[in-house]
């Protein structure tokens, strides 16, 4: 979490290091910037209705984070979807035409390059959370749907909140303990145990790495060791905290075992695309079915079309801190409208 609540929004814009190496890092959250995406994930989801499912080639992987209830009274918490929402959102892409596959499924597929079918989907769920055990896990149960669930292996078994949580309510007593707690080990592994559910690695101490390869070695050792003792996992799949990664990183990572390393990078997965080098699309609480097959269908034109917008926007912003009433140049206003053109598009 951390930076995570800076939700979908904030993880469509790749920025890359301009020193090449390689990272990508979150950017900041800005009102007006979520603002502009979601008005374009209204508008993929408007042309989902209209001209049905249009699959790229590749596949999709969906990221979650916290399935609680809300409290009446209380903040409600962040990175979250209620049981219900998850629910709603699952069976909707069912009926939309949308297949689940586990994600050992899909590495072993382009491992081995077997065709993937483009309505094809994961669910990962990162951090560990308790509520992943008590809320999400009787719906998966229930569609019947595989998922994987990252572990930052540190807080197993743990009776206080992550220390990247940022829900103002977490650790408090007007909320469920499940609803910030972190996952026990007798829990996990009654989730192997059921067949329907793998963990997978999400470092041990949760924390951001970028620059400190040494120290993501040390962390990721202690990880995979705990996971291989502990839960009797070989192999395990990962995803980077936060979403930071680097060449460096990736290539660590390799060397320790692990199977995937997989991004908030917000894309499809395309069939070439090696599986250290998976990327994510985020889920929100206010994502419909229709929603979130907008953003796998839709998402390469809706998110081009997205960043040009939030440029803009931040630009209108930035003119009116100054008190300026500089108008877009030329070239903006090309670039807005061959945006909007290209994003209509079918």
């Amino acid at each position: 979490m951390g930076d995570h609540s800076s939700s979908f929004s904030d993880t469509t814009v790749d920025t890359i290091s301009s020193q090449s190496n390689g990272d990508w890092y979150c950017v900041q959250p800005s009102r007006l910037r979520a603002a502009a995406l979601w008005t374009s994930c209204r508008s993929a989801e408007a042309l989902q209705f209209t001209l049905g499912n249009r699959w790229d080639d590749g596949f999709a992987i969906l990221m979650y984070h916290r399935v609680a209830e809300d409290v009446p009274g209380v903040e409600s918490p962040t990175m979250n979807v209620t049981p219900a929402q998850l629910r709603r959102q699952l069976s909707g892409l069912v009926a939309l035409g949308y297949e689940c596959w586990p994600l050992e499924r899909l590495i072993s597929g382009r491992r081995e390059n077997r065709a993937i079918p483009s309505n094809v989907f994961a669910i990962t769920f990162d951090d560990g959370f308790e509520n992943n055990f008590v809320h999400a896990w009787p719906v998966l149960k229930e569609l019947n749907l595989p998922a994987t669930i990252f572990l930052a292996t540190k807080y197993l078994d743990t009776e206080r909140p992550f220390p990247f949580d940022d829900w103002s309510a977490a650790g408090s007593n007007s909320v469920p303990s499940n609803s910030w707690r972190a996952l026990s080990t007798r829990q996990c592994e009654e989730l192997l145990a059921d067949g329907l559910i793998s963990l997978g690695a999400h470092t041990h101490s949760h924390e951001k790495f970028l620059g400190r390869v040494a120290d993501f070695r040390r962390d990721m050792r202690e990880c995979v060791e705990l996971l291989r003792s502990r839960l009797g996992i070989e192999r395990p799949t990962f995803a980077f905290p936060y979403g930071y990664k680097s060449l460096e990183l990736v290539e660590a990572a390799k060397q320790l075992g692990v199977s995937c390393a997989l991004s908030t990078r917000a894309r499809r997965v395309k069939p070439s695309e090696c599986e250290f080098d998976w990327g994510r699309i985020w889920t929100e609480s206010y994502d419909t079915p229709a929603m979130l097959a907008a953003k796998m269908c839709w998402y390469p034109k809706i998110a081009d079309g997205g960043k040009l917008l939030v440029a803009a926007m931040a630009k209108v912003e930035q003119l009116a801190r100054r008190g300026a009433r500089t108008p877009f140049s030329q070239r903006e206003n090309s670039n807005l409208v061959g945006a909007c053109k290209e994003t209509a598009s079918p």
